[in-house]
């Protein structure tokens, strides 16, 4: 079975990216959750900044 997870999580409120060290660590709870991620694709907005990432993941 495979999931999609968005993940959006910023360090601060008016923080225009996503928290690098935040995604590293829900990937190894996902791992650690038994799923194994399949990719990780970074979501861009309209002004090419990266807003957040889709985790591909299968059991």
């Amino acid at each position: 079975m495979r999931r999609v997870v968005i993940f959006n999580k910023k360090k601060h409120f008016f923080w225009p990216r996503p928290d690098v060290n935040s995604l590293n660590q829900e990937i190894e709870q996902i791992e650690q959750d038994g799923w194994k991620v399949v990719s990780v694709t970074a979501n861009c907005d309209f002004l090419g900044y990266i807003s957040s990432f889709t985790i591909l993941i299968e059991s």
